[in-house]
């Protein structure tokens, strides 16, 4: 498809906030393969289930089938069955035409999915003021999102506290995290801002796999000791950034991939139009930039980057084929390929120096 390019920033170039990666050297997005549908719906992270299909939440439409209007729910989930080329929408709890009635009517999102061993978690925004001063609480499934349990417990609200944002995600169901990581649960996201303040800091904890629902039991990075040894504790006062950016670091994804044997991480630093690509040998860096864009899609700053997530599922072998799954919200994402407030999926392709890999 022709693209047809938003006008630059205003201001300044933004520059990246680590230096160029030397193992993947470059990145082509082909919009030929973009497709869009659920439009009115937004959010959209994805993870893997045991039954092979990927499952996906939205917010504030219809989902697959629906619109703003025609199916609207709060918060909805959904099943996504079949290959990227030709893939169908389900809605599973809420939207239009729903396998089961909307948990989740009137308040809640989520940008934090993972299924882990059969049970589908997803980290929700009760929406019980005024963003981002906002409790979270845990919920679970274990009907692959038919019906909802939470957790009688909160990830507070509060200036300074831990936002939890997104679980990183792994195989079909949970599978295929590397040895140094097994036995865990992960989970990333900013620290309250002030108000009139941007965070531009993404912090990571941790759970073991068997007491998710457990509040007492989450760890939060706290750094490296003089063997270069990671630091975990459940004081957040003593949590250490994993990543950081200036501009903004609104967490678009996490992934880990296994033919490149690295980790995925897009950041939008500003609005829709403005998305980095990271990766890393570890989920707490260091980081390097495969890609910093100003003007991703033709879109501009205006507006909302919600998600742009790679699952695991459609990478290739080699880790070099991926399929991101991505929502964008606002006037910036009106413009280029109009991708504002839908479901969006195209795929692309990673170039590696000389095919090397990540050790």
């Amino acid at each position: 498809m022709a693209l047809l390019l938003a006008p630059a920033t205003a201001g300044v170039a933004q520059e990246p906030p680590y230096p160029p990666s030397q193992t993947i050297t470059g990145i082509t997005w082909h919009w030929d393969t973009y497709q869009t549908a659920a439009i009115g719906s937004d959010l959209w992270p994805v993870t893997w289930g045991p039954d092979d299909h990927l499952y996906l939440a939205w917010g504030d439409g219809g989902g697959f089938g629906g619109s703003d209007s025609d199916g609207r729910v709060s918060m909805g989930f959904a099943r996504i069955e079949g290959g990227p080329e030709h893939f169908h929408g389900f809605n599973v709890n809420g939207g239009k035409n729903p396998e089961h009635p909307a948990s989740f009517p009137k308040k809640g999102k989520t940008a934090a999915l993972l299924f882990d061993r059969g049970v589908l978690y997803a980290s929700i925004n009760l929406q019980d003021g005024e963003w981002p001063n906002v409790n979270h609480v845990l919920a679970w499934s274990t009907n692959q999102g038919a019906t909802w349990a939470k957790c009688d417990w909160l990830f507070p609200k509060g200036v300074g506290l831990f936002q939890p944002g997104r679980f990183l995600n792994f195989g079909k169901d949970g599978a295929g995290v590397p040895a140094a990581l097994a036995g865990y649960v992960y989970l990333y996201g900013g620290k309250q801002p002030a108000p009139r303040e941007t965070g531009g800091s993404v912090f990571l904890a941790r759970v073991a796999r068997e007491k998710v629902r457990e509040r007492d039991a989450y760890q939060f990075f706290s750094g490296l000791d003089a063997r270069s040894q990671t630091k975990w504790n459940p004081d957040f006062t003593l949590a250490r950034p994993i990543f950081g950016d200036g501009h903004g670091a609104a967490t678009g994804g996490m992934v880990y991939d296994p033919g490149l044997r690295c980790y995925l991480l897009t950041c939008f630093h500003t609005g829709p139009g403005q998305l980095g690509l990271f990766e890393a040998r570890q989920p707490w860096g260091p980081w390097s930039t495969v890609a910093y864009y100003t003007d991703w899609g033709g879109m501009s700053a205006e507006g909302e980057g919600l998600t742009c997530e790679f699952p695991q599922k459609w990478m290739s072998a080699d880790g070099s084929t991926l399929w991101a799954i991505f929502s964008v919200y606002g006037a910036g994402a009106k413009q280029g390929i109009k991708a504002h407030d839908r479901f969006n999926l195209i795929k692309l392709t990673l170039a590696t120096a000389a095919g090397a890999k990540l050790p």
